[in-house]
Protein backbone atom coordinates (compact mmCIF):
# COMPACT_ATOMS: atom_id res chain seq x y z
CA UNK A 1 0.00 0.00 0.00
CA UNK A 2 1.56 3.42 -1.01
CA UNK A 3 2.76 5.05 2.15
CA UNK A 4 0.27 8.17 3.50
CA UNK A 5 1.40 11.58 4.06
CA UNK A 6 1.16 13.31 7.22
CA UNK A 7 -1.30 16.57 6.84
CA UNK A 8 -1.64 19.41 9.00
CA UNK A 9 -4.11 22.58 8.89
CA UNK A 10 -1.49 25.43 8.59
CA UNK A 11 -2.64 29.18 8.20
CA UNK A 12 0.91 30.84 6.85
CA UNK A 13 4.41 29.93 6.39
CA UNK A 14 6.29 33.03 7.50
CA UNK A 15 9.82 32.61 6.30
CA UNK A 16 13.43 34.89 7.73
CA UNK A 17 11.37 35.82 10.57
CA UNK A 18 12.99 37.42 13.78
CA UNK A 19 10.96 36.99 16.39
CA UNK A 20 10.30 33.36 17.05
CA UNK A 21 13.41 31.70 18.70
CA UNK A 22 17.29 32.53 17.88
CA UNK A 23 18.15 33.69 14.71
CA UNK A 24 16.50 33.86 11.18
CA UNK A 25 13.56 31.01 10.98
CA UNK A 26 11.16 29.74 9.10
CA UNK A 27 8.06 29.83 11.13
CA UNK A 28 5.24 28.07 10.98
CA UNK A 29 1.94 28.75 11.93
CA UNK A 30 -0.76 26.08 12.45
CA UNK A 31 -4.53 26.61 12.87
CA UNK A 32 -6.24 25.87 15.49
CA UNK A 33 -5.84 27.14 19.48
CA UNK A 34 -7.59 25.84 22.57
CA UNK A 35 -7.36 29.25 23.74
CA UNK A 36 -9.52 32.52 23.66
CA UNK A 37 -6.85 35.42 25.09
CA UNK A 38 -8.17 39.02 25.08
CA UNK A 39 -5.22 40.18 23.33
CA UNK A 40 -4.71 37.22 20.78
CA UNK A 41 -2.09 38.67 18.16
CA UNK A 42 -3.64 36.06 15.91
CA UNK A 43 -7.58 35.88 16.13
CA UNK A 44 -7.10 34.18 12.70
CA UNK A 45 -5.82 31.19 14.09
CA UNK A 46 -8.39 30.48 16.30
CA UNK A 47 -11.23 28.06 14.67
CA UNK A 48 -10.03 24.27 14.32
CA UNK A 49 -11.07 24.51 10.85
CA UNK A 50 -10.75 27.15 7.78
CA UNK A 51 -11.13 30.40 8.51
CA UNK A 52 -12.71 33.22 6.15
CA UNK A 53 -11.06 36.62 6.30
CA UNK A 54 -12.48 39.90 4.53
CA UNK A 55 -10.30 43.02 4.20
CA UNK A 56 -13.15 45.62 3.28
CA UNK A 57 -10.69 48.54 2.64
CA UNK A 58 -9.73 45.98 -0.71
CA UNK A 59 -12.92 45.34 -1.67
CA UNK A 60 -14.04 46.19 -5.01
CA UNK A 61 -18.12 45.50 -4.17
CA UNK A 62 -18.22 43.44 -7.22
CA UNK A 63 -20.54 41.10 -6.33
CA UNK A 64 -19.21 38.03 -7.55
CA UNK A 65 -18.48 36.12 -4.06
CA UNK A 66 -22.30 36.97 -3.56
CA UNK A 67 -23.25 34.56 -6.62
CA UNK A 68 -20.09 32.10 -5.85
CA UNK A 69 -21.58 31.36 -2.30
CA UNK A 70 -23.83 29.01 -1.63
CA UNK A 71 -24.71 29.61 2.07
CA UNK A 72 -25.60 33.22 2.04
CA UNK A 73 -23.05 34.11 4.34
CA UNK A 74 -22.17 36.96 1.45
CA UNK A 75 -24.56 39.97 0.75
CA UNK A 76 -24.24 42.81 -1.02
CA UNK A 77 -26.45 46.31 -0.93
CA UNK A 78 -25.52 48.73 -2.64
CA UNK A 79 -21.90 49.49 -2.33
CA UNK A 80 -22.21 48.15 1.14
CA UNK A 81 -20.62 44.60 1.50
CA UNK A 82 -21.70 42.20 4.53
CA UNK A 83 -20.24 38.47 5.46
CA UNK A 84 -22.28 36.62 8.13
CA UNK A 85 -19.37 34.48 9.37
CA UNK A 86 -21.60 31.83 11.50
CA UNK A 87 -22.89 30.90 8.33
CA UNK A 88 -19.54 29.83 6.47
CA UNK A 89 -18.60 26.63 5.41
CA UNK A 90 -15.33 27.91 4.29
CA UNK A 91 -14.95 26.52 1.68
CA UNK A 92 -12.84 29.03 -0.77
CA UNK A 93 -15.13 29.38 -3.72
CA UNK A 94 -15.71 33.20 -2.97
CA UNK A 95 -11.99 33.59 -2.31
CA UNK A 96 -11.34 31.72 -5.50
CA UNK A 97 -13.65 34.58 -7.20
CA UNK A 98 -12.74 37.68 -5.54
CA UNK A 99 -10.52 39.49 -8.26
CA UNK A 100 -8.94 41.76 -5.60
CA UNK A 101 -7.44 39.73 -2.59
CA UNK A 102 -10.34 41.05 -0.38
CA UNK A 103 -11.30 37.40 0.54
CA UNK A 104 -9.23 34.67 2.07
CA UNK A 105 -8.52 31.67 3.85
CA UNK A 106 -6.49 31.16 7.13
CA UNK A 107 -5.74 27.44 7.18
CA UNK A 108 -4.87 25.54 4.74
CA UNK A 109 -4.00 21.68 4.38
CA UNK A 110 0.01 21.08 3.85
CA UNK A 111 1.86 18.16 4.15
CA UNK A 112 5.10 17.60 5.87
CA UNK A 113 6.74 16.97 2.83
CA UNK A 114 5.53 20.10 1.32
CA UNK A 115 6.96 22.17 4.66
CA UNK A 116 10.24 20.22 4.79
CA UNK A 117 10.85 21.39 1.00
CA UNK A 118 10.51 25.03 2.33
CA UNK A 119 12.71 24.07 5.19
CA UNK A 120 15.25 22.99 2.78
CA UNK A 121 15.07 26.22 0.60
CA UNK A 122 15.80 28.49 4.05
CA UNK A 123 18.31 25.84 5.35
CA UNK A 124 21.41 27.76 4.64
CA UNK A 125 20.25 31.20 6.00
CA UNK A 126 18.76 29.47 8.92
CA UNK A 127 22.01 27.86 9.88
CA UNK A 128 24.48 30.58 9.60
CA UNK A 129 22.45 32.83 11.88
CA UNK A 130 21.46 30.10 13.96
CA UNK A 131 17.84 29.84 13.31
CA UNK A 132 15.95 27.39 12.44
CA UNK A 133 12.39 25.97 12.42
CA UNK A 134 9.53 27.05 14.59
CA UNK A 135 6.40 25.41 14.79
CA UNK A 136 3.60 27.98 16.26
CA UNK A 137 -0.01 29.08 15.82
CA UNK A 138 -2.10 28.93 17.06
CA UNK A 139 -1.33 26.05 19.27
CA UNK A 140 1.12 23.84 17.28
CA UNK A 141 0.31 20.72 19.48
CA UNK A 142 -3.15 20.48 18.67
CA UNK A 143 -2.07 19.17 15.84
CA UNK A 144 0.86 17.13 17.48
CA UNK A 145 1.51 14.41 14.64
CA UNK A 146 2.27 16.70 11.91
CA UNK A 147 4.09 19.08 14.24
CA UNK A 148 6.25 16.46 15.75
CA UNK A 149 7.16 14.96 12.24
CA UNK A 150 8.34 18.37 10.71
CA UNK A 151 10.40 18.41 14.17
CA UNK A 152 11.89 15.27 13.02
CA UNK A 153 12.34 15.64 9.62
CA UNK A 154 14.35 18.93 10.72
CA UNK A 155 16.25 17.68 12.81
CA UNK A 156 17.26 15.14 10.89
CA UNK A 157 18.96 17.28 8.56
CA UNK A 158 20.74 19.71 11.09
CA UNK A 159 17.79 22.51 11.78
CA UNK A 160 17.43 23.52 15.01
CA UNK A 161 13.93 23.65 16.33
CA UNK A 162 11.79 25.80 18.21
CA UNK A 163 8.17 24.95 19.77
CA UNK A 164 5.90 27.90 20.45
CA UNK A 165 3.31 26.48 22.52
CA UNK A 166 0.76 27.99 25.12
CA UNK A 167 1.21 24.79 27.20
CA UNK A 168 -2.73 23.93 27.26
CA UNK A 169 -2.10 20.76 25.88
CA UNK A 170 -2.13 16.89 26.55
CA UNK A 171 0.70 16.02 28.46
CA UNK A 172 1.53 13.12 25.97
CA UNK A 173 1.62 15.54 23.22
CA UNK A 174 4.50 17.38 25.47
CA UNK A 175 5.88 14.21 26.35
CA UNK A 176 6.74 13.55 22.67
CA UNK A 177 7.77 16.38 21.57
CA UNK A 178 10.28 16.47 24.10
CA UNK A 179 12.95 14.81 21.85
CA UNK A 180 12.20 16.46 18.75
CA UNK A 181 12.40 19.99 19.99
CA UNK A 182 15.37 21.95 20.53
CA UNK A 183 14.00 25.13 22.12
CA UNK A 184 10.44 25.88 24.02
CA UNK A 185 8.53 28.75 23.31
CA UNK A 186 6.29 28.77 26.57
CA UNK A 187 3.51 31.32 26.96
CA UNK A 188 3.21 32.50 30.48
CA UNK A 189 0.14 34.75 29.82
CA UNK A 190 -1.64 35.69 33.77
CA UNK A 191 -1.46 34.38 36.93
CA UNK A 192 -3.81 31.73 38.08
CA UNK A 193 -6.29 33.58 39.49
CA UNK A 194 -7.02 35.99 36.10
CA UNK A 195 -6.15 33.00 33.55
CA UNK A 196 -9.29 31.76 33.11
CA UNK A 197 -11.16 35.14 32.53
CA UNK A 198 -8.36 36.55 30.03
CA UNK A 199 -7.52 33.29 27.83
CA UNK A 200 -10.45 31.33 28.51
CA UNK A 201 -9.25 28.23 30.24
CA UNK A 202 -7.69 27.77 33.49
CA UNK A 203 -4.37 27.70 33.95
CA UNK A 204 -3.54 23.85 35.31
CA UNK A 205 -2.79 21.93 32.05
CA UNK A 206 -0.04 25.23 31.28
CA UNK A 207 1.54 24.62 34.59
CA UNK A 208 1.49 20.97 34.20
CA UNK A 209 3.54 21.27 30.90
CA UNK A 210 6.05 23.52 32.32
CA UNK A 211 6.70 20.80 35.46
CA UNK A 212 7.06 18.41 32.29
CA UNK A 213 9.13 19.98 30.23
CA UNK A 214 11.50 21.45 33.65
CA UNK A 215 11.84 17.60 34.30
CA UNK A 216 12.84 16.59 31.13
CA UNK A 217 15.50 19.03 31.65
CA UNK A 218 14.43 21.11 28.39
CA UNK A 219 15.44 24.47 27.25
CA UNK A 220 12.63 26.88 27.97
CA UNK A 221 11.97 30.67 26.86
CA UNK A 222 9.17 31.96 28.84
CA UNK A 223 7.45 34.30 26.47
CA UNK A 224 5.61 36.82 28.69
CA UNK A 225 2.07 39.16 26.81
CA UNK A 226 2.01 42.37 28.75
CA UNK A 227 -1.11 44.61 28.64
CA UNK A 228 -1.03 47.74 30.85
CA UNK A 229 -3.74 47.66 33.67
CA UNK A 230 -4.81 43.67 32.27
CA UNK A 231 -2.58 41.38 32.91
CA UNK A 232 0.65 43.26 34.79
CA UNK A 233 -0.08 42.42 38.38
CA UNK A 234 2.14 42.01 41.07
CA UNK A 235 0.76 38.11 41.69
CA UNK A 236 1.83 37.80 38.26
CA UNK A 237 5.35 39.41 38.30
CA UNK A 238 5.89 37.05 41.34
CA UNK A 239 5.34 34.37 39.32
CA UNK A 240 7.19 34.74 36.57
CA UNK A 241 10.40 35.36 38.61
CA UNK A 242 9.40 32.33 40.43
CA UNK A 243 9.27 30.50 37.36
CA UNK A 244 12.90 31.80 36.02
CA UNK A 245 14.55 30.57 38.93
CA UNK A 246 14.38 26.55 37.49
CA UNK A 247 17.16 25.87 35.14
CA UNK A 248 15.89 24.88 32.42
CA UNK A 249 14.30 28.58 32.07
CA UNK A 250 17.18 29.97 29.79
CA UNK A 251 15.17 33.48 29.28
CA UNK A 252 12.27 35.78 30.16
CA UNK A 253 11.07 37.44 26.82
CA UNK A 254 8.57 40.42 27.40
CA UNK A 255 6.09 40.80 24.83
CA UNK A 256 3.86 44.25 25.44
CA UNK A 257 0.77 44.47 23.47
CA UNK A 258 -0.02 45.52 19.98
CA UNK A 259 -3.16 46.39 18.44
CA UNK A 260 -2.12 44.15 15.70
CA UNK A 261 -4.41 41.76 16.58
CA UNK A 262 -7.36 43.77 16.96
CA UNK A 263 -7.78 44.67 12.75
CA UNK A 264 -7.40 40.88 11.90
CA UNK A 265 -10.11 39.98 14.47
CA UNK A 266 -12.24 42.41 12.58
CA UNK A 267 -11.39 40.55 9.17
CA UNK A 268 -12.92 37.10 10.81
CA UNK A 269 -16.02 38.56 12.36
CA UNK A 270 -13.92 38.38 16.53
CA UNK A 271 -14.60 40.86 18.85
CA UNK A 272 -11.05 41.03 21.41
CA UNK A 273 -9.62 43.58 23.33
CA UNK A 274 -9.04 46.50 21.45
CA UNK A 275 -6.63 49.38 23.43
CA UNK A 276 -3.86 51.55 22.71
CA UNK A 277 -0.36 49.79 22.11
CA UNK A 278 1.78 49.39 25.23
CA UNK A 279 4.66 51.99 25.49
CA UNK A 280 8.39 51.92 26.00
CA UNK A 281 7.65 53.73 29.76
CA UNK A 282 5.48 50.59 30.19
CA UNK A 283 8.16 47.99 29.16
CA UNK A 284 10.39 49.82 31.18
CA UNK A 285 8.57 49.64 34.39
CA UNK A 286 7.96 45.58 33.79
CA UNK A 287 11.52 45.19 33.37
CA UNK A 288 11.69 46.93 36.59
CA UNK A 289 9.54 45.26 38.17
CA UNK A 290 10.91 41.92 37.26
CA UNK A 291 14.22 43.01 37.96
CA UNK A 292 13.00 44.13 41.61
CA UNK A 293 12.40 40.35 42.20
CA UNK A 294 15.38 38.95 41.22
CA UNK A 295 14.77 37.86 37.68
CA UNK A 296 17.80 38.01 36.04
CA UNK A 297 16.98 35.90 32.82
CA UNK A 298 15.00 39.25 31.34
CA UNK A 299 15.77 39.43 27.14
CA UNK A 300 17.59 42.24 25.90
Amino acid sequence: MPCTETTGLVSAVHRAALHDGPGLRTTVFMQGCPLRCAWCHNPETWSMWPQLRFKGADCLACGACVTACATGCQSLTGNERVVDFARCDATGACVDVCPSGALSLSGNDMTVAEVTELLERDRVSMQHSGGGVTVSGGEPLAQPAFSCEVFTRAQAVGIHTCCDTSGHVAAGAIAAAVPVVDLWLLDWKASASQHQELTGVDRRRVERSFELLCSAGAAVWLRCPLVPGLNDSAEHFDDIAVRAREPSVQRVCLMPYHRHGSAKAVETGLSILDRPSATAEDAARWRDELLARGCGKLAA
